[in-house]
């Protein structure tokens, strides 16, 4: 049993709680708002009451709506974009005109162009009695401290770096603030449903006040989009007059550079075609035909040789030349040859006649070779002088060609320039034409929205609703107030003991009892030990009796003969509930002795009416015997032993053989011997005695015992070898233990109670 319990007791007693918690049914938790019902009632009635108290005391708001549709339907007068694009009424515009509208710069205007700081209804300063401080300021703990310390704290240590200076705020500016924060307060903006509506209210104390913000708001919002379309158009016109002037620089530029590079580079009529080029055409067809003659010119005069060197020589050579002297030289020696073969048949070759002919004949011939002579060097020079024109034609080509590339590259450099110089043009016309359709369309901004519904002058007052208000402070009370029982009834449940389940589930330990508490009123002032002498038959009797039958039952065969007492920490009832239970067991009819173990602060003598005198210590010490320190209860034939003086160490008293023989010669004479110990977390003597003693009761406050402090001192009571027979759960508040439902709820209480005497 006492490995068991170890086992349970190293589990978290939170956590078992807390599954507990985690089952609370709705009548339990009805139970816990009847356990705490003050705590409910209290925090329905101040926060009730204080809702009711601080609406009652606002002055009345009258509100007024106006309705601003976005994106109307504008007329076109011309097709010409704007600067500023119109809305498209999508849910993010829409909010961002809500933004607008609820945003502190467009509200500054309002505040501005209304004079509202001038209005003590938004203007606190302007008020009666302004200033004189608030309860909140008044309950500010800051303002009792003197500024001379608040200035230390602020100021820092000595070597540290002097903060940044703070800005200076002009009072002005932090007054129109402060009025544009209230102003603020006094807005409602809601777009109406999934629309391209606004629902623009305003509230103020008076009805033609509230009327005239909620007009004058939307006004001015209309006006705002006129100006930013407007400002926009300016400037948009400002930016385009001077890239306008930069254009129309840069256009005179580019074109005053292609006329210096046409000029510089011989660049005129490009537009049509190149001069090089044809020229390089021209000479390329002169060359051909240069190519040509040379080709002919060379033919003839190789054929003209050719004759010469052959077998005919001049005469063969002169039959294919071409020349008009050629051709009556041939003549005339035709002539001359037929004149000597006619002179021949009728005269001698020696007939002077013939001679004379003959030498004709022979002056022809050679005036024949000198023809043929010329001609083939009018050939040869016809030859040479083609060559040489072929040869100018082709250094003239070889120079065009360089010229005709220098040419093309200077082209394309012009071509560049009149790109760039059309591009400027360009560019310089459409900045032209969109700066025309600006100052055109300048004059013609209209808003893209429209009030759609002005604010009327309300006739009732929308604030405050007394009634209303105080409904929901009422609601919010009662979910305050129990969420308030909720967490105060968890934070008890992980604090202490209510129920003998819950004993079972976080220390694995019966709980033997439930002792009530028994108040003056109850025993008309008697203590718990005579209050069990004079009821034997209460409830609180009957608690005791229980306690001593579960002892009895724990082993039928051998039931224990010494029993210890003790608890976790003082004022739990411990020395109450082992004196009572003496007594008890004593008016039953068995031997009982009650011996006060507890040497340090001894109470059971004053409890019963005896002296401390020749008590337990001094049996101890061997200095009486135990027949002389017992003492005799009359009231329930008691014995005591008390604890006696001058005690120096009690736990080396309790390890010694004597206290275990002195023990044993008791039970031996004795039917019960109850010792009353001090508790376990203050001193180590019960635990001393804890393993010399047949059981242990530990005795446990109801409800006010930490969970953690009964954990960690059974905990050490098993670990010194402790036999703890259960736990007593002491000092029971029984009313209020019924409200809890537990299943041992009823013990003392409604019909159980009849078969009490109290």
């Amino acid at each position: 049993m006492a490995n068991e319990a170890l086992r349970l007791i190293g589990h978290s007693p939170e956590g078992s709680a807390a599954s507990t918690g985690d089952e609370l049914n709705l009548r339990e938790l009805w139970r816990a708002i009847m356990r705490r019902k003050f705590v409910l009632l209290a925090t329905i009635l101040v926060i009730t009451g204080a809702t009711f108290a601080f609406i009652s005391q606002q002055p009345p708001l009258y509100t007024a709506e106006t309705l601003i549709q976005v994106q109307t339907r504008d007329a076109k007068v011309i097709q010409v974009d704007g600067v500023v694009e119109e809305l498209v009424a999508d849910p993010a515009t829409m909010a961002s005109e809500v933004a607008l509208l609820s945003s502190p710069a467009f509200q500054r205007r309002i505040v501005e162009q209304l004079n509202l700081v001038e209005d003590p209804e938004f203007n606190g300063a302007l008020r009666e009695g302004a200033d004189q401080p608030s309860i909140f300021e008044l309950l500010n703990p800051m303002r009792y401290v003197p500024e001379s310390w608040l200035a230390g704290i602020s100021g820092g240590a000595a070597d540290e770096p002097a903060a940044a200076a703070t800005p200076v705020v002009d009072p002005a500016t932090m007054e129109l603030n402060r009025v544009v924060g209230a102003f603020s307060g006094r807005i409602e903006l809601l777009q109406v449903g999934g629309s391209y509506i606004i629902a623009l209210s305003a509230l103020a104390e008076a009805p033609v006040k509230a009327a005239t913000i909620a007009n004058t708001m939307a006004e001015e919002y209309l006006v705002s989009q006129v100006e930013a379309k407007y400002q926009a158009a300016e400037r948009a016109i400002e930016w385009l007059s001077k890239r306008i002037q930069e254009l129309r620089g840069e256009v005179l530029e580019a074109e005053a550079k292609i006329v210096e590079y046409r000029s510089r580079n011989n660049l005129v009529n490009t537009d049509t075609s190149n001069p090089v080029t044809l020229q390089f055409f021209q000479l390329n067809s002169q060359l051909a035909l240069a190519q040509a003659e040379r080709a002919g010119a060379e033919a003839r005069l190789s054929q003209a040789r050719s004759m010469i060197s052959a077998e005919g020589g001049v005469q063969a050579a002169s039959q294919v030349l071409n020349s008009t002297l050629m051709t009556d030289l041939r003549a005339q020696e035709l002539q001359l040859i037929r004149k000597i073969s006619e002179l021949s048949s009728d005269m001698g070759d020696r007939h002077p006649q013939m001679v004379t002919t003959r030498g004709e004949l022979a002056s022809v011939r050679e005036k024949m070779q000198d023809e043929v002579q010329r001609i083939v060097s009018d050939l040869s020079n016809e030859v040479a002088v083609t060559r040489a024109r072929e040869r100018e034609l082709q250094n003239n080509m070889s120079s065009l060609q360089g010229d005709a590339a220098n040419l093309d590259m200077a082209e394309v450099e012009l071509r560049d320039l009149t790109m760039e110089a059309d591009a400027n043009r360009q560019m310089f016309q459409t900045f032209l034409t969109r700066f025309r359709e600006i100052v055109e369309q300048q004059e013609l901004q209209e808003p893209d929205a429209r009030i759609m519904s002005p604010a009327d002058v309300p006739i009732a007052p929308s604030h405050p609703q007394v009634m209303l208000v105080t409904i929901i402070g009422f609601a919010a009370s009662l979910v305050l107030g129990v969420l308030l029982v909720f967490v105060v009834e968890r934070w008890d449940s992980d604090y202490g003991f209510r129920s003998a389940d819950e004993v079972q589930s976080a220390l694995g330990l019966r709980a033997l009892a439930l002792v009530p508490d028994l108040s003056r009123r109850e025993t008309n002032g008697a203590s718990a030990e005579d209050y069990i002498v004079q009821k034997p038959n209460s409830a609180y009797a009957e608690a005791l009796q229980r306690i001593r039958t579960s002892l009895f039952l724990t082993d039928g065969d051998h039931p224990p003969k010494t029993v210890m007492v003790t608890s976790s920490v003082p004022l739990e009832g411990k020395s109450a509930i082992a004196s009572s239970l003496a007594r008890q067991s004593a008016r039953s009819g068995l031997k009982v002795i009650l011996i006060d173990a507890d040497l340090r602060r001894p109470r059971l003598h004053e409890v019963l009416g005896m002296a401390n005198q020749n008590g337990l210590s001094e049996v101890l010490t061997g200095r009486v015997s135990p027949e002389v320190a017992i003492k005799h209860d009359e009231k329930s034939g008691l014995d005591f032993l008390p604890a006696g003086v001058g005690v120096v160490s009690p736990p080396d008293l309790f390890r010694s053989s004597t206290m275990r023989i002195l023990l044993e010669e008791m039970a031996a004479y004795y039917d019960l011997v109850i010792l009353d110990t001090p508790p376990v977390a203050a001193v180590s003597d019960s635990l001393t005695l804890s393993g010399i003693v047949d059981k242990s009761l530990y005795v446990i406050r109801w409800e006010q015992t930490p969970r953690n402090v009964a954990l960690a001192g059974i905990r050490q009571m098993f670990e010194a070898g402790a036999d703890i027979a259960g736990i007593v759960l002491s000092r029971v508040d029984l009313k209020k233990h019924a409200k809890y439902g537990y299943a041992d709820s009823g013990y003392y209480r409604g019909s159980y109670s009849k078969y009490y005497v109290n």
